[in-house]
């Protein structure tokens, strides 16, 4: 329920009525104006409170909270309420505190203050029961499947932690790939000079020499640029895939 809107006090019924909406306000539901007759005490009657309203320019003394709380008689369970456009006497606020008699004072507009201590620790009380009350709203609306403020962290952390984790593999992988390709390409270009150079000398000298070191030097270029070649070959499947 919301705060009841600001509103013209210019007459004691208007001041009932804005009483018994506080009243309701503060979670007493059933609050509601009695009907008019002779002051015995109560002008807002509720299950759980009773209220007694002055729309009066002198401050409320002792004897009209003194009325209220004969009103009430055995049932001591019921809160009770003082509302006052004047304010209180100092006796009435210290028979107020004795009895936990709530005394509120009224502006002309209908917004009401604590005017003592009992008033100060049931808005205190109520303040903290609609803050409760307004968290567990939160948590209903949000719903189980995204979890409490902490359980979103921790989840993100860890989903955080695993793409890093991702990225470090992937980045490992590629240089693993390129020194793969670049030991390739030095194996087949070793491969081809030796091969060469083997060629050049055999022209210069107009001899192929000896069998055996024909056989070593070409057979150890051949392997070189086979080797490059497997390493290469290799290389480029893994960056098709």
């Amino acid at each position: 329920m919301t705060e009841p809107l600001p509103q013209a006090i210019d007459s004691w019924q208007k001041a009932e009525s804005n009483a018994a909406d506080w009243m309701r306000y503060w979670g007493f539901a059933d609050a509601r104006v009695t009907e008019g007759g002779a002051d015995s005490g109560v002008d807002v009657w509720s299950r759980a409170a009773l209220a007694q309203v002055k729309c009066e320019a002198v401050q409320v003394g002792r004897p009209v909270l003194q009325r209220l709380v004969g009103a009430r008689g055995r049932d001591v369970d019921k809160a009770l309420f003082v509302f006052s456009g004047a304010g209180f006497s100092s006796p009435a606020v210290e028979y107020a505190n004795e009895m936990d008699i709530c005394l509120f004072k009224y502006t002309l507009a209908g917004a009401v203050t604590a005017e003592n201590r009992a008033a100060r620790a049931f808005l205190k009380q109520f303040a903290a029961q609609r803050r409760a009350a307004e968290r567990t709203r939160a948590a209903a609306s949000r719903g189980p499947e995204y979890g409490s403020p902490e359980e979103r962290t921790v989840a993100l952390t860890r989903m955080t932690a695993a793409l890093r984790d991702v990225q470090a593999q992937r980045v490992a992988s590629e240089q693993v790939e390129k020194r793969s390709a670049s030991g390739g390409r030095r194996r087949l270009g070793c491969g081809v000079v030796l091969l060469l150079m083997w060629v050049c000398m055999a022209v210069k000298l107009g001899s192929l020499g000896d069998r055996v070191v024909m056989t070593v030097w070409i057979g150890g270029s051949i392997a070189l640029i086979v080797w490059g070649i497997i390493a290469l070959s290799g290389a480029d499947s893994d960056e098709r895939f």
